[in-house]
């Protein structure tokens, strides 16, 4: 015997030299490992116990890592097989602030302040309000809302401003603050210290050493689209333009975050141009986005998904609803569109899986609500919890691999389906612990996190998840960018026969710290 299944926390990773290790549990055989594979890394990275037992099936040599050397090891391994490179995006924003700061009043004239921002070269200019905080005006509010308004120099900076700013501390990582940049639609943010004083403005143009430039060209064209056509031929470039950030060096799983927000973009920007005519006649209606595409966690193969929240007796009309639909075909939304008022959705939750993500699983992505948003509460809320903890809780994961094959609990199967087998189990869990804590929102990591603090989950089970989503998430964007490079059409299919040591033993570990937590959690 070499690991038990109830023993102690896990405190050395062991790597196979010669022999061979079964893997079981509940006296059935999950998996055979051979020389270089490796085992228990999950376990002895998490501290939890490892949830399998392992024992030699014939004369076995295996090596003993302790924890302190093992954990660089396989970071830096981990990094070299996903190619995550490290970039300036890990700066302070603080910096990479380059252009001087130009600050005004709410009551100066926009000539004098746009003749101030030329003088030094500064494309916006942080305006100080009367009653604490700060706004912003910047070179395409200028163009946008005073030249192209009619506007004279003479009027006040406060008729063409945006308040409040989106400010951020000066320890940001010049990444993370792109991304959100870029989810919001905006190119410049005030950098402002926990006592308030503003430190400068810092630009998309400082980011753009940080991260490729060729995204927020992307996001503009999408914000510009004058025609539904225009816009399918941007959403047609979308995974050109993945690869090209992978191959610039963008880790993979923040390409996660690009593409949801250029998706978002691509569906409020179709929204839009369908809706003008009907303006007066969609008060209330809300479309929210749900699943990967609410979490940020799209890659190339996801389907995004939504659908419509109304007022009260209140919904769209047949034919908005008929334009809507080829619309949002072209941002990959290709499902009848679906749309309920609030009661509608909650009373839906108890067995419709879209209600269930609508009230558990839901970013606002377009239109404003005049009804408050659905929440399920008291009976109905109990109704959800079981309803998601049913379908957390009921998924067959995989055990392990042979030469060539996925070994599961009843099959055998020569393709492993690595949405199915890891995301989806994860994302389900997360969802559920997350309603369960009163957290809203977030990607599937921050809702463990938020479930964890609130006591739902064990800081060590959270953890777990977290790492193994990681893990997995990394994966299927690297396959599926592959599979791009290679002209085909992506998908979540893995040859496990194609498969680096390093990868199976990855996913092995996944499965494994997965069941580990399921098996506890499971009511």
């Amino acid at each position: 015997m070499i690991l038990s299944e109830d023993g102690g926390p896990v405190t050395f990773l062991r790597v196979i030299h010669s022999g061979g290790v079964d893997v079981a549990h509940d006296g059935r055989l999950l998996d055979l490992l051979g020389p270089g594979d490796t085992f228990g890394d999950a376990a002895m990275l998490s501290g939890l116990p490892p949830g399998f037992e392992a024992r030699a099936s014939e004369d076995t040599l295996c090596y003993r890592i302790p924890v302190a050397v093992a954990r660089p090891l396989l970071d830096r391994a981990r990094r070299r097989e996903l190619q995550v490179g490290a970039t300036e995006a890990h700066q302070p924003v603080a910096r990479l602030i380059r252009t001087p700061t130009v600050t005004c009043k709410p009551s100066e004239s926009i000539g004098i302040v746009a003749e101030r921002m030329t003088a030094v070269g500064a494309s916006a200019a942080v305006v100080e309000l009367d009653g604490g905080g700060l706004g912003i005006i910047t070179d395409r509010d200028l163009r946008t809302r005073v030249l192209a308004a009619g506007r004279s120099g003479g009027a006040r900076i406060d008729s063409a401003m945006t308040a409040p700013a989106f400010v951020v501390a000066p320890d940001r990582l010049g990444g993370e603050v792109l991304y959100e940049m870029l989810e919001r639609g905006i190119r410049h943010a005030p950098v402002v210290s926990e006592r308030g004083q503003l430190i400068g403005v810092l630009e998309d143009a400082d980011l753009f050493a940080a991260q490729p430039r060729s995204w927020f060209g992307a996001r503009r064209t999408i914000g510009r689209a004058r025609t539904l056509e225009a816009l399918g031929e941007t959403a047609a470039r979308l995974p050109a333009l993945m690869l090209d950030l992978h191959n610039s060096s963008v880790p993979a799983i923040e390409l996660a975050r690009v593409l949801s927000a250029l998706v978002d973009a691509l569906t409020s920007r179709a929204l839009d141009l369908v809706s003008v005519p009907a303006r007066p006649a969609l008060e209330g209606v809300v479309w929210v986005s749900v699943g990967s595409q609410a979490r940020r966690e799209l890659t190339p193969a996801s389907t995004p998904r939504g659908a419509l929240v109304c007022a009260a007796g209140a919904p769209p009309t047949p034919a908005w609803l008929a334009a809507a639909g080829p619309a949002l075909a072209l941002c990959g939304i290709r499902e009848p569109i679906a749309v309920r008022d609030g009661a509608g959705w909650i009373e839906a939750a108890g067995e419709h899986e879209l209600a269930m993500s609508v009230l558990a699983d839901r970013r606002v992505l377009w239109g404003t609500p005049v009804d408050p948003l659905p929440i399920a509460a008291g009976a109905q809320r109990d109704r959800l919890l079981r309803a998601l903890a049913a379908r957390a809780f009921t998924h067959s994961l995989p055990t392990g691999f042979d030469a060539g094959a996925v070994l599961g609990v009843d099959a055998r199967r020569d393709r492993l389906n690595l949405r199915e087998a890891a995301i989806v189990p994860i994302a389900a869990i997360a969802r559920w612990a997350a309603t369960a804590a009163g957290a809203d929102g977030g990607t599937t990591p921050e809702r463990l996190r938020a479930a964890a603090d609130a006591g739902v989950l064990q800081t060590a089970q959270a953890q777990t998840l977290s790492e193994a989503f990681d893990l997995s998430l990394e994966l299927r964007i690297i396959h599926q960018l592959e599979q791009i490079a290679d002209g085909q059409t992506p998908d979540d299919l893995i040859d496990p026969a194609g498969m680096t040591p390093l990868s199976r033993g990855h996913l092995r570990e996944v499965f494994r710290a997965v069941s580990t937590v399921v098996r506890q959690l499971r009511p």
